[in-house]
């Protein structure tokens, strides 16, 4: 039968974006028979990209023989057949790849993390390895910062999204207000930049020209950043991570109100954005595992009034009844049944669900904070 919940934006032009929660959420809600799961290692560079070709051939495969045993036609694979001698497909990929196929269409994901290699024919989609990172792993901004330039990414399931806005990314020219070198910086004004509280920016004194005028400028571009980085953190509760020199980084913080909460020292511009990704997941991983920490000792203490349950079994009853408000799953177990099927009944029911390495989990592979 045709999936009872329609992938609304589905396609077979075979189009791949990054996962994002929203995506998650339909998926999960995504059911019938057959609905089709096929996760896959790819490489983003080299010879080793053309194993992806080989690897998809075999996945479907297998799953020809899955849907050919459950009485299905294998015709619903018909859409990405065509990708396995696509050799410029192979060449733009990050480091996995997930396939959604049912009757109503096909969604293709490009992964920015390894997953496990899956073909799975059920009636439900195995999404649970895609579920982001727990902590900061999948939720905070980063600030690429030069004297000629400010990028603000956000996280965005193993990757960084550049935020656009009508003044970011920004340029130092961009920000800075041009004068003319008779007039110098004699007049002060003032700017207000965003909707976040205290950002009305003073325009700063600068008098003649040399060393004290470029002080006043990078002074001035610096504030400016600050005031528009804090307009779009403000309020998100997620953490910010600074990317600078130690000398910018530190001039930044205190010509503005913004605070780093962890730091990736050096240029960013000497690096692509995959190695400024890399290099910022792990100050992320280092500097903010307080974060972790925290849902764990919330959870010590929810499971001791049981509001809380490393059981699958509770777990799963009391995400069927809503009441599960976070479910932490452990990364090595996430493409098992059982965990999969429990990650999906939190998500449908509106719950959030994280991974996380196994030395923080009970051996049940789940951890899970009821609302009440």
């Amino acid at each position: 039968m045709k999936a009872k919940t329609a992938m609304s934006t589905a396609t077979n032009e075979l189009t791949t974006k990054s996962v994002k929660p929203s995506d998650l959420k339909r998926l999960a809600k995504t059911a019938g028979s057959p609905c089709v799961s096929i996760l896959m290692r790819t490489h983003r560079s080299g010879p080793e990209t053309l194993q992806g070709a080989i690897r998809l051939k075999n996945s479907i495969a297998t799953a020809e023989e899955k849907l050919t045993a459950l009485g299905h036609a294998p015709s619903i694979l018909d859409p990405i057949r065509s990708l396995i001698n696509n050799s410029e497909f192979w060449q733009n990929q990050r480091d996995g790849l997930a396939i959604y196929l049912t009757a109503d269409g096909c969604q293709i994901f490009s992964v920015n993390r390894t997953i496990p290699n899956e073909v799975i024919v059920g009636d439900a989609f195995l999404i649970a390895p895609l579920v982001p990172q727990h902590g900061a792993a999948g939720e905070y901004f980063a600030l690429s910062l030069t004297w000629d330039d400010a990028k603000l990414y956000r996280s965005n399931e193993g990757s960084l999204q550049l935020v656009k806005t009508d003044l970011l990314p920004a340029s130092y020219y961009d920000l800075v207000i041009p004068r003319d070198p008779e007039v110098s910086l004699q007049h002060t004004s003032h700017r207000s930049v965003g909707n976040a509280p205290g950002t009305s920016t003073a325009m700063f004194h600068g008098h003649g020209e040399g060393e004290d005028k470029i002080e006043a400028d990078r002074d001035q571009y610096l504030s400016l950043v600050g005031n528009l980085v804090a307009s779009e953190i403000y309020n998100t509760h997620r953490p910010l991570v600074v990317v600078a020199t130690t000398e910018t980084c530190g001039k930044f913080e205190s010509t503005t109100e913004v605070t780093a909460d962890a730091k990736v020292e050096g240029s960013p511009a000497q690096w692509t954005e995959h190695e400024l990704f890399e290099k910022v997941q792990s100050a992320v991983d280092t500097e903010l595992e307080d974060d972790k920490v925290d849902f764990f000792q919330r959870f010590g203490t929810a499971a001791s009034r049981s509001q809380g349950s490393s059981d699958i079994q509770e777990c799963m009853t009391a995400a069927q009844e809503g009441k599960v408000d976070t479910l932490v799953v452990a990364t090595e177990k996430a493409g098992r049944g059982d965990i999969n099927r429990l990650a999906l009944e939190v998500l449908r029911t509106g719950g959030n669900v994280f991974q996380s390495d196994s030395d923080n989990i009970d051996s049940s592979g789940v951890a899970a904070i009821y609302r009440y």
